[in-house]
């Protein structure tokens, strides 16, 4: 479903080079949930945004569904992730102007599949958020933000979703409601997900872990 291999991202500076990730390899099977955990600055959120597309690596591929993500062009890169991949971003990133509801439904704007108003009301009333829907970002809680972005990220109904820090700026019982929803959806919906947390707690909750140090993979 997901894969890796032998991942480079260096930064040129002058004559130096700042190797930020150093040939990271690693699989991904279909409706699992696997954590990326390790110190900051030792390439978490860099690894996560060339899995996502939103970064390019110096060297290495990412495959998705068996595709070199980074072999297609640029609007064969920008269909691909409209339609299979979900991005839960540390700090949300709604859109101060939009609603609850535009927020969540704003990548549908983008995509080809057709609307599910009914899918879409399921997803708001099971976040907890069906008197939200017409407030905007400013008047909700971080916790509801939270829960906007997860959503905002799902509604394309992606099979691979990439979340950075996801239950950061919950409270730990709403952290880990999250995590139940998250699991359940890998399992049950063979949703596949990758995910950087600094919690351990969080991390055991994921079938399966991938410790980070200096750019490299330290996992045993």
């Amino acid at each position: 479903m997901v894969k890796a291999q032998n991942i480079c991202k260096i930064i040129k500076n002058g004559s130096k080079e700042n190797v930020i990730l150093d040939n990271i390899s690693f699989n991904l099977n279909q409706g699992t949930i696997t954590a990326i955990i390790g110190k900051s600055g030792c390439g978490k959120s860099t690894l996560l945004s060339i899995m996502s597309g939103i970064d390019r690596p110096s060297s290495g591929k990412v495959f998705l569904h068996n595709k070199d993500f980074y072999s297609m062009d640029k609007k064969g890169q920008e269909k691909f992730r409209n339609e299979n991949i979900g991005i839960l971003f540390q700090n949300y990133h709604l859109i101060p102007e939009l609603t609850c509801e535009e927020n969540i439904r704003m990548p549908l704007a983008f995509s080809s599949k057709k609307t599910n108003n009914k899918k879409i009301k399921d997803l708001i009333k099971m976040a907890g958020l069906e008197k939200k829907e017409r407030l905007f970002p400013k008047q909700m809680s971080g916790g509801e933000q939270q829960r906007a972005a997860l959503l905002r990220a799902l509604v394309n109904g992606p099979s691979i979703l990439y979340a950075d820090e996801p239950t950061g700026a919950l409270d730990t019982k709403t952290g880990n409601e999250l995590m139940k929803f998250l699991v359940k959806s890998a399992h049950i919906k063979k949703l596949t997900i990758l995910l950087v947390t600094h919690d351990l707690d969080i991390a055991k909750q994921c079938d399966q872990i991938i410790e980070m140090s200096g750019g490299k993979i330290i996992t045993p």
